[in-house]
């Protein structure tokens, strides 16, 4: 399962990699599915939920019969999409908007979170527990947070929540990480992570929701004066 989802992210970092360094230019038609589907080895279902946040996101357009594009900038200024303006946020701005999203969508996720979830939350841990630097623990930690928030089954605000997780493959992003995600706050996130994880199985929404914000400010208190 792991190779196959580096295979999906391979596939939406290369398309938006040819778009963000001008390969792929506004009208250019993106190669076909097919050809993506072979190239990555992936699903075709699985490379259309890849194109949909990038659709959201602004990046393509999709016309039936037609193809799919490199989406013109809105009002014809570039720079203008939502994950544009998610990178081009604060800190500050960011962990903000997480904490008025995250721990409500945990809230849900209590409700509504299958076997299947489960099973991912606890290889996303695993995962993050034996992360052998701030990169993979950080590729780790934003797999477990989305999948927090996918199980609340809000499409929505699981498209939303993705934009805003981008924001973790900016070097802006990965430097600030690596400055604030200490050897000892690795552990306390590490612990904190499990403690939400234990709310969701049990079912506790008040105590995912409590413990989720206490993480998120645990976060943010992290990054000092940002």
């Amino acid at each position: 399962m792991e190779a196959r989802e580096n295979r999906t992210s391979a596939a939406a970092r290369f398309i938006e990699r040819q778009i963000d360094q001008g390969v792929w230019k506004p009208g250019d038609k993106l190669p076909t599915e097919r050809d993506l589907v072979e190239r990555f080895r992936i699903a075709r279902n699985t490379l259309r939920k890849s194109l949909d946040k990038l659709e959201l996101s602004g990046k393509i357009i999709r016309h039936v019969g037609r193809g799919t594009f490199v989406a013109e900038p809105p009002n014809g200024q570039s720079g203008d999409s939502l994950v544009t303006k998610i990178l081009r946020a604060s800190p500050a701005e960011i962990m903000d908007v997480r904490l008025m999203i995250e721990p409500q969508a945990a809230e849900l996720s209590t409700a509504s979170a299958t076997t299947d979830d489960f099973h991912e939350l606890d290889r996303c841990l695993q995962g993050g527990e034996t992360a052998r630097d701030v990169a993979e623990f950080e590729d780790w930690d934003g797999r477990l947070h989305q999948r927090i928030v996918d199980a609340a089954r809000n499409q929505l605000l699981s498209h939303i929540y993705a934009a805003i997780n981008s924001v973790r493959q900016s070097d802006a992003w990965g430097k600030l990480k690596s400055r604030s995600l200490t050897s000892e706050r690795r552990s306390i996130y590490t612990k904190q992570h499990r403690e939400i994880v234990r709310a969701l199985r049990n079912r506790d929404s008040d105590l995912a929701r409590d413990t989720l914000r206490a993480h998120l400010l645990s976060v943010k208190n992290s990054f000092g004066g940002f």
